[in-house]
């Protein structure tokens, strides 16, 4: 799915993008391209951004839960 079209910028782009959970969506932006023009795009970026954040952070706690069994 494109998430920018002005740079056509894909999900998988912006998930590449991702290195870390504390990567803000500037950060992720300046990495894969996307908002550089006309920043329609930056909702969904800072959505995308969001929902790996807390995908992450809810396989921490899992490894969290595991190692303390």
């Amino acid at each position: 799915m494109y998430v920018c079209h002005c740079r056509a910028v894909t999900d998988g782009d912006v998930i590449a993008a991702i290195s870390s959970p504390a990567d803000s969506v500037q950060v992720v932006a300046r990495r894969c391209g996307a908002g550089g023009r006309g920043g329609g795009c930056l909702p969904e970026l800072a959505r995308l951004v969001a929902q790996l954040v807390e995908r992450e952070s809810g396989r921490r706690e899992a490894r969290l839960r595991r190692a303390r069994s």
